[in-house]
């Protein structure tokens, strides 16, 4: 397999449907139905370029090097450099399913007495066209941003979050993998947008990367 090219053209992808998500968001807030349909799109193609993370990793045979923390740089008054900036890091670890049955909340007995006067407020139904926060979102396409502009160093950042996640796992026998097992984040059995057909060729090909390793080049 031409990993170079199996890489190049799933990225592209990537920044394809990266484009399409930058052109419907952009502002602070934005329609409830425009941000639910970002979404949809936002969290497959995050969890494709995870597995895309993990080919790199695999192609590239990139190792964690243990490396002394560096210290902050600072400022003219002692303020750090960058403080206060937020640049949102890439997850490269997919979130953990729960297997376990959620407890419902034990309800309060509720007691009336027949002299009482009950006042019910008003409920407030949401409409697609409310205008809600999209500054979630839009950090989350900043990272998604940052990282497909440097596939490499996100590799060497898996390397070196795993490198510390075995070290967890030889004193407490835990140990948590970048891809859960099962159908990724985002996964839709029925999806038939661009981004689901993605995802399941990112999930075979970081499956086919882990369990029979190409070359080191």
């Amino acid at each position: 397999m031409d990993w170079t090219l199996a890489i190049d053209r799933h990225r592209d992808s990537l920044l394809r449907m990266l484009a399409l998500l930058l052109a419907v968001t952009g502002g602070s807030v934005m329609p409830r139905h425009q941000r639910t349909a970002a979404w949809r799109v936002l969290r497959p193609a995050e969890a494709a370029l995870r597995r895309l993370v993990v080919v790199v990793k695999q192609v590239l045979g990139i190792e964690a090097r243990v490396i002394a923390p560096r210290a902050a740089p600072v400022m003219a008054g002692g303020i750090p450099d960058g403080a206060g900036t937020g640049m949102p890091g890439f997850a490269l670890f997919d979130t953990r399913k729960r297997f376990e049955p959620r407890r419902a909340a034990r309800g309060q007995p509720r007691i009336r007495f027949f002299d009482e006067v009950q006042v019910f407020e008003p409920v407030t139904i949401a409409s697609p066209d409310d205008m809600v926060s999209a500054e979630r979102l839009n950090r989350r396409l900043l990272a998604l941003q940052r990282a497909l502009s440097d596939l490499p160093k996100q590799a060497r950042r898996l390397a070196r979050w795993e490198l510390k996640r075995a070290a967890v796992r030889a004193e407490t026998g835990k140990y948590i993998a970048p891809i859960r097992p099962g159908t990724p984040p985002g996964h839709r059995a029925r999806g038939r947008h661009p981004v689901d057909f993605l995802l399941k060729d990112c999930h075979a090909l970081a499956l086919y990367a882990i369990h029979d390793p190409p070359c080191k080049t």
